[in-house]
């Protein structure tokens, strides 16, 4: 469920303890100036997590999955149990104290495969609450909504990022924040170590199916009044002085649609893989001594 994540740390024994593990390597150091004082900033690696050191204190990004995956792509599923796994081999390696750990950037999200073409489904992706999607650069069929650290939506095909590692048709919907009050506040999350409680996971899947429920899907498969298949009819909702006119089309919309519409045939199936991500537990073999993470891949329809 979790991809990428950034923490901050700023208990300096901890600094100096992590900074000083002998599985770092320098990866680059540059200078940089901060109301005319100028700071020297450097940065080590780990396979795929990145250290930064400032004055005052040291932020750890990187994808938890990619990590898990040795760091060549992050296509599969990954569990909850995997997730947290993970978490707890980077806090023995480096010896963290998670409570010391703060959330400042967490990307969540789950892969699907849906029953028609994803092309055609990243195609009618329009909107995500009123932020238009607009194609990414990442390549042709991925889309993202919104360009606030407060919050994105990110949408698309990882077939076509990763053929070799997952199925051509695996669709991929997340969320993505990088800020810390969104993380506190909506998610209930503070440091890392609230990501080794299985209960929380909960929260990030009730927030990724209402996140989902502020997609609006053009689905043309059924028939209906045509201007609710006009984006100008959605950009003149949002402009409209009733402030309720965007979301009361869209409820309209959906309803005409009726029960077996394609948004919501796509929530059932990001609904029933989260549960099944929360339920199943993929066993994991953490080698401590040699900094290994051994596991097991397994791919979820």
């Amino acid at each position: 469920m979790i991809d990428f994540i950034k923490i901050k740390i700023v208990d300096e024994e901890l600094i100096n303890q992590v900074w000083d593990n002998e599985l770092l390597e320098f990866d680059s150091k540059y200078e940089k100036r901060y109301d005319d004082v100028i700071y020297e900033i450097e940065k080590r690696k780990y396979l795929n997590l990145y250290f930064t050191k400032f004055q005052n204190r040291i932020e750890i990004s990187g994808s938890i999955h990619y990590f898990f995956n040795d760091n060549l792509h992050n296509a599969n599923d990954f569990s909850v149990s995997q997730c947290i796994e993970t978490i707890n081999f980077i806090k023995e390696i480096f010896f963290l104290d998670l409570e010391k750990c703060y959330l400042i950037n967490l990307e969540y999200g789950v892969n699907i495969l849906p029953k028609i073409p994803i092309s055609e489904l990243i195609l009618n992706l329009i909107y995500h609450e009123r932020n238009p999607f607009i194609r990414n650069t990442e390549h042709s069929q991925s889309r993202m909504a919104g360009f606030s650290k407060y919050k994105q939506a990110k949408a698309y095909n990882k077939g076509v990022q990763f053929p070799d590692f997952c199925n051509e048709n695996t669709f991929r919907f997340e969320i993505k924040t990088a800020q810390a009050k969104f993380i506190k506040k909506r998610l209930r999350l503070k440091t890392v170590q609230d990501l080794t409680n299985p209960k929380n996971y909960e929260t990030l899947i009730n927030s990724l199916l209402a996140e989902w429920d502020k997609v609006l899907i053009f689905d043309k498969s059924k028939n209906i009044d045509i201007k609710f298949l006009n984006t100008h009819f959605w950009e003149e909702a949002i402009l409209s002085k009733n402030r309720n006119n965007f979301n009361n089309q869209k409820r309209l919309y959906y309803k005409k649609l009726g029960a077996d519409n394609l948004h919501l045939t796509i929530r059932n199936c990001i609904e029933r893989k989260t549960k099944y991500l929360k339920s199943v537990h993929i066993p994991t073999i953490i080698d401590v001594e040699t900094a290994q993470l051994k596991v097991k891949f397994y791919q979820i329809d």
